[in-house]
C-alpha cells in the first residue's frame, strides 16, 4: 500500500480558501499558481508516486478545460469537466444521498435543518410557495450564479440562518426573512465542501478515499473564486462550478454542496455551508419536481424576532450543526473576532424557526405546491 501518512502534514496557509483576486484576467494565473503549490506541497510533503499524478492530471485538466472555453470551443470544455466529475462517483466522500453525506458534519442519516431567505423592505412574511425558486413565469428573471445559469435556475439552501445571511450581502436585519426547510434526504448530492485541513476526515488514510479527497479539493479550488472587478457580465470564476452543475444533472445527481465563498476563511463555513438544487423547468409544471421532495415553512423576518421577548425567543431543538465533535466557529482568525456559532442569535433564530415549525413530521412532502 501506498504511504499515505504525507497528508499529516500537507497544509499550507496560502491554499486555505476562499481566494480573492482583482481582475477577471487574473482568475487563470492564480489558480495555475495555485495548483503549482498544491503539487510542490504535495510533493515536499512525500506524497505517494499515484497522489502526485492525480494533483497533475486534474489540475492539468481544469486548466485546459478553461483554456478551451476562453477560445469558445465551449462543449470541449465541459466534456473535461464532466469527466473528471465522473472520476469521482465510486466514492461516497464525492456522492452520497444528503442525509449521509461527508459535506454536512454531524451524526448520519440524522435530519439537517436548512434554511432559505429572501429580502424585503419591510418586515414580511412570505409564505411558504414564494421562498421556493422562481415559477416558469419568471424564467426571463433567472440569473447568472455560481451553480447556475440563466434559465435553469437552482434552488440555493444554506445549513443556518447565518449562511443566508452572507451569501445575500450581509443585509440589515429587518430585510432578512428566513423560512426553515427539511429535504427528504435521499437525494444524490456532490460534495464539494473539501478543504486541505480536512485530511482527518479520509477514514484512517485509505488510499481509495484519499484519492477521491485530492479530486475534489482541485475542482473546490477551480470554484473558490471572488473576483473584485465590478461591472463584469462574464465571470471566469464561475466557469467550472457551472460546468459541474450541468456534469452532475446529466448523472443523475440532484445537487452541489459547497462552503460559502463570503467567509474570511473556509475554517469559518462550516456555519456556511450550502446546497444547490437543481431545479430544472418542465414544460408542464410551475415548479422543478425538486420542490415536491421539499418541506418549507412561510418565512419570519429576523428583525421582528429580534422584537419578541426572551420567553418567545428562548426555544430547543436539536440542530443537526450543533452536535459535529468539530469546532463551529464564525468570523476572522483574530481571538477576538471568533464566535461560536452556538453562542449567536443567528443559532436561537434557527432553534426557534424550526421549534415553532409545528406539526413538521404531519407535513405533505411538497407541501409549498399545495
Amino acid at each position: 500500500m501506498a504511504k499515505l501518512d504525507w497528508v499529516e502534514n500537507f497544509i499550507t496557509k496560502e491554499l486555505y480558501a476562499p481566494y480573492v483576486v482583482a481582475w477577471d484576467e487574473d482568475y487563470y494565473k492564480d489558480l495555475n499558481a495555485k495548483y503549482k503549490l498544491l503539487y510542490d506541497t504535495a510533493k515536499m510533503a512525500g506524497a505517494d508516486e499515484e497522489s502526485l499524478k492525480i494533483i497533475k492530471k486534474y489540475s492539468d485538466k481544469v486548466k485546459e478545460s478553461l483554456r478551451l472555453y476562453y477560445d469558445g470551443s465551449i462543449s470541449k470544455a465541459h466534456t473535461i469537466i464532466r469527466n473528471l466529475v465522473k472520476g469521482c462517483e465510486n466514492d461516497s466522500l464525492a456522492v452520497s444521498t444528503i442525509t449521509n453525506s461527508e459535506a454536512f458534519p454531524g451524526i448520519k442519516g440524522t435530519e439537517i435543518q436548512f434554511f432559505r431567505a429572501r429580502l424585503s423592505d419591510d418586515a414580511k412574511a412570505y409564505k411558504a410557495k414564494e421562498m421556493l425558486h422562481l415559477p416558469l413565469s419568471m424564467r426571463g428573471k433567472t440569473g447568472n450564479y455560481r451553480f447556475s445559469i440563466p434559465g435553469i435556475p437552482s434552488l440555493y439552501l444554506g445549513n443556518s440562518s447565518y449562511a443566508c445571511w452572507i451569501e445575500l450581502g450581509c443585509p440589515p436585519e429587518y430585510k432578512l426573512n428566513v423560512a426553515p426547510v427539511v429535504l427528504e434526504g435521499n437525494q444524490k448530492i456532490f460534495n464539494l465542501a473539501v478543504m486541505s485541513r480536512n485530511w482527518w476526515k479520509l477514514d484512517e488514510l485509505e488510499a481509495a478515499k484519499v484519492h477521491c479527497w485530492l479530486k475534489l479539493l482541485i475542482l473546490m479550488m477551480a470554484t473558490s473564486y471572488t473576483i473584485e472587478e465590478s461591472g463584469r457580465i462574464f465571470k471566469s470564476e464561475y466557469i467550472v462550478s457551472q460546468s459541474i452543475m450541468l456534469a452532475c444533472k446529466e448523472l443523475g445527481y440532484d445537487g452541489v454542496a459547497y462552503f460559502s465563498k463570503r467567509v474570511s476563511d473556509e475554517i469559518f463555513a462550516y456555519a456556511a455551508i450550502n446546497l444547490a438544487l437543481f431545479a430544472p423547468y418542465q414544460s408542464n409544471k410551475k415548479y422543478s419536481t425538486v420542490c415536491e421532495h421539499i418541506k418549507i415553512d412561510d418565512s419570519f423576518n429576523y428583525s421582528m424576532y429580534k422584537q419578541l421577548g426572551r420567553i418567545n425567543r428562548d426555544c430547543t431543538y436539536d440542530l443537526r450543526l450543533l452536535r459535529t465533535g468539530i469546532i463551529t466557529n464564525i468570523g476572522e482568525y483574530r481571538e477576538d473576532r471568533q464566535f461560536q456559532y452556538a453562542m449567536t442569535e443567528f443559532c436561537a433564530f434557527d432553534k426557534f424557526l424550526f421549534s415553532t415549525w409545528k406539526q413538521k413530521e404531519e407535513i405533505e412532502w411538497g407541501n409549498a405546491l399545495k
